[in-house]
């Protein structure tokens, strides 16, 4: 991707305007200084190497939350007797630091150098504008031109652009993986949540001249940013959709039977169709991810011990919507017929519990070592039994329903939803030689990330596109709604829950209802709330990689942040 400018004859590119003004600053007016950022270079040069010290003293490890950042930001303040309005700056050096030995990694031709346009004169600028921006036409009257033809030639991406639109459309398509940006500190704040979610390694080079006309920047800090470079092997980002594309296919009919049901009988047919039937396949997906995240195995083939695991996690998973759907009624999955309306509750059953045998047979015969199959068979065993105990509890509200507190529904969600996520985390994370610490993060992570996954899920079913929402069974709407509604509104919810929503009549009061009690509102907050949680999680993780992964998958799988 190389933006095309109009031919310049090299004196024309550089008239006016030598090496030497780009370093040090050229003949423009003055403009106020950012309050923030310090005009003085070797007052900014003490602040860098203190910020470097704080970062490799504390063995900081990229991405960290914005708020974790901003502690981190305010610790260094504090400890330095550093003036409060220099936090925003101090806070952009810690990540610069952090990602600073990672994007070095990176080939130059992954990189993208994001410039503003406000470094040019509006007013003597002969450049045009196009949808990704500024069109330089190289006159020398400013720094842009330099510095694009000087990052041009080691294979960036240039790029002279305002906002966070372009940050964002790139980092959704996947064309980069480091991003270079030189921009005010208000602008680089509202970039930082798109960067965030993709968790993309990040560089980034305040402006110390306010305004959006004739700004200024360190011209030394941007040309070190665009020449990092080091000799360690850069293991590329892992393509979460082309790994999901992957496993999809090990889940067709040909790569499965030699996995189960060789002999062909009744029980393994019907089995082999119901696993390799649609689903968003996040659980054998996870495991996955954390195996190549720990293994640094890139692109490479995915070997048969890990693909067995992930077979395995589809196992439990699908036998646990044969059960579910007996034990909540349901007729349709995957807008087909249930099992049991397909074949008989009989028959569907012996299928769930062949299912839930051939997981733990393929951890069992995995090819992993001795110790490693005794963890794995450990730790799904104890979230096979956190999420019957999850569904009991369940089962046993639906016999005699009444009204639960979000609290108490948030419990359910925590039980049933979360030990899912772990055991398919951990299971690729031992395979991949984890350690406790890891796990101990996982199991943190998955908890709040799967009751994230289970709040989106109401709030999608709230929408009036699936009967859930009228069903009568936990949800986080109707507790929310319970606890903020008074006199007959709260007896309508309560009774909707006691007896069941008849779709066609309360159905859409019940919505209304939802939306005057801002239930949906603060569903979302929840979602939030319990995404973060997730994010800050990983803290303690010293293992970019993997950290860098599960931030992306958060994105992923809930909504980027």
């Amino acid at each position: 991707m190389t933006r095309n400018t109009t031919d310049k004859s090299p004196d024309n590119k550089r008239a006016g305007y030598s090496r030497v003004d780009l370093r040090h600053g050229h003949d423009t007016p003055a403009r106020p200084a950012e309050e923030s950022t310090p005009l003085d270079k070797a007052e900014r040069e003490r602040i860098r190497s203190t910020v470097r010290h704080y970062v490799t003293s504390r063995s900081l490890v990229p991405p960290l939350s914005i708020e974790d950042l901003q502690a981190h930001s305010q610790t260094v303040l504090t400890d330095n007797h550093l003036a409060p309005g220099l936090r925003d700056f101090i806070t952009v050096l810690i990540s610069n630091e952090m990602w600073s030995e990672t994007l070095a990694g990176i080939p130059y031709e992954r990189r993208v150098l994001l410039l503003p346009q406000c470094l040019r004169s509006k007013q003597d600028c002969p450049a045009t504008l196009d949808e990704f921006g500024l069109l330089c036409e190289q006159c020398g009257r400013c720094p842009t031109g330099e510095l694009q033809a000087e990052a041009e030639a080691l294979g960036y991406v240039v790029l002279v652009a305002e906002g966070t639109t372009v940050v964002t459309k790139l980092l959704e398509q996947g064309r980069v993986d480091a991003v270079i940006g030189v921009s005010c500190l208000s602008v680089l704040e509202k970039a930082f949540p798109p960067m965030a979610s993709h968790a993309i390694p990040g560089v980034a080079i305040p402006l110390f001249r306010n305004g959006c006309d004739n700004t200024q920047a360190d011209w030394d800090w941007i040309r070190e940013a665009i020449h990092l470079k080091s000799d360690l092997r850069w293991l590329g980002r892992i393509d979460i959709d082309r790994l999901r594309s992957e496993v999809d296919r090990w889940f067709q009919l040909d790569r499965l039977r030699p996995l189960l049901g060789p002999d062909g009988t009744q029980t393994e047919t019907i089995a082999l169709d119901w696993l390799r039937r649609a689903g968003k396949r996040w659980r054998p997906v996870l495991s996955v991810c954390a195996f190549k995240a720990l293994t640094g195995a890139g692109d490479e083939t995915i070997p048969p011990t890990m693909q067995k695991l992930a077979v395995a996690m589809e196992c439990f998973h699908k036998a646990s919507l044969i059960h579910d759907d007996i034990e909540d009624a349901d007729e349709l999955r995957y807008g087909e017929k249930t099992l049991h309306q397909q074949h008989g509750v009989p028959i569907a059953l012996n299928v769930g519990d062949f299912l839930l045998g051939e997981g733990y047979r393929l951890i069992a015969e995995c090819g992993a070592p001795p110790n490693q199959i005794a963890q794995m068979l450990a730790v799904a065993a104890e979230g096979h039994r956190s999420l019957c105990l999850g569904q009991g509890a369940e089962l046993s509200w639906m016999r005699d329903p009444a009204p639960l507190t979000a609290r108490q529904v948030l419990e359910l969600f925590r039980r049933k939803t979360a030990p899912a996520f772990e055991v398919a985390l951990r299971l690729g994370a031992i395979c991949g030689g984890a350690n406790g610490e890891i796990s101990r993060v996982l199991k943190q992570f998955s908890e709040s990330l799967g009751i994230a996954f289970q709040i989106k899920d109401d709030l999608e079913d709230g929408s009036g596109h699936s009967n859930d929402a009228d069903a009568r069974r936990p949800s986080i709407l109707y507790a929310l709604a319970f606890e903020s509604a008074t006199g007959a509104a709260k007896e309508c919810i309560a009774e909707a829950w006691r007896e069941g929503a008849d779709r066609a009549q309360n159905g859409v009061a019940l919505r209304q209802l939802f939306v005057e009690l801002h239930s949906e509102e603060k569903a979302r907050q929840l979602l939030e709330h319990y995404k973060n949680d997730a994010i800050r999680s990983l803290s303690p993780l010293d293992n970019a990689q993997l950290k860098s992964l599960l931030r992306r998958l958060v994105g992923k799988i809930l909504g980027a942040a």
